[in-house]
């Protein structure tokens, strides 16, 4: 079956109500892990913004979620039957989530273009990895290079075709022609940021074992990510089509 992922990410706007309900909503739509994002835009960018683009240090730098938020919305998703994930930026908020006993990580495209120590320091927790590699500008559908930049050796990693572009123009797609499962050595899914789920159920038709998508109650919603998003009736419908066409093709 495919595994749906709601990427809540900074969809929140820093408040907890929301992202409660954010949960609760992506679980009543069937998706089987809300997902979050724990950084520190100081880390990532510089304490004074020497990002190129300092609106978006600026934007969310009022959207980090601290220790204590992050181990209350893994209490929201127990609660709600639904999976905890996070994509983690640092060697501290990795320690966070990986004390909440996550049953599986996320390393983002800029992680493992820009990071690939800490990349490679949550490979070697053991637990199921989800590696996009948008930041990588891979397009190929086969052979993932074993050159040491996208971890073949780690059998836990499985690798999310992704194009960092939000949103993503469908002639901007290279999809695979078919989603590898035996091996991490091909594309395992799709980490979609393209407007609606027509994309994503191209993908789920070729194979794909898990989609990503952007989140939120609100496209109209003010922050970075809300206009790449799809709302919960949408959810609703990537998850029964994706499921329903998971059983037509065997999966």
């Amino acid at each position: 079956m495919v595994f749906i992922i709601a990427e809540i990410g900074i969809n929140h706007n820093g408040s907890m109500p929301l992202a409660h309900e954010l949960i609760r909503q992506a679980a009543i739509a069937g998706a089987d892990a809300a997902k979050f994002q724990a950084y520190s835009v100081d880390a990532l960018f510089g304490p004074n913004g020497e990002d190129p683009n300092p609106e978006i240090h600026a934007g969310v730098k009022d959207l980090e979620f601290n220790y204590d938020q992050f181990k209350q919305c893994k209490k929201w998703c127990d609660e709600e039957g639904i999976m905890f994930m996070c994509s983690v930026f640092d060697e501290e908020r990795l320690q966070w989530i990986e004390s909440l006993a996550v049953g599986r990580h996320k390393i983002a495209s800029r992680v493992s273009k820009l990071n690939p120590d800490l990349a490679h320091r949550i490979a070697k927790t053991g637990v199921p990895c989800y590696m996009s590699l948008g930041f990588n500008s891979v397009r190929i559908e086969d052979d993932i290079k074993g050159d040491g930049r996208y971890f073949t050796p780690y059998e836990n990693i499985r690798y999310l075709y992704c194009v960092s572009e939000y949103p993503t123009e469908f002639e901007n797609l290279e999809l695979p022609k078919t989603f590898k499962h035996e091996t991490n050595r091909g594309y395992y899914g799709f980490s979609d940021h393209t407007l609606g789920i027509e994309a994503s159920l191209v993908a789920v038709a070729r194979g794909a074992k898990v989609i990503e998508k952007h989140f939120t109650l609100n496209k109209a919603a003010e922050g970075f990510d809300h206009v790449c998003s799809i709302d919960p009736a949408e959810l609703s419908d990537l998850v029964k089509y994706s499921k329903l066409m998971s059983k037509v093709i065997g999966g």
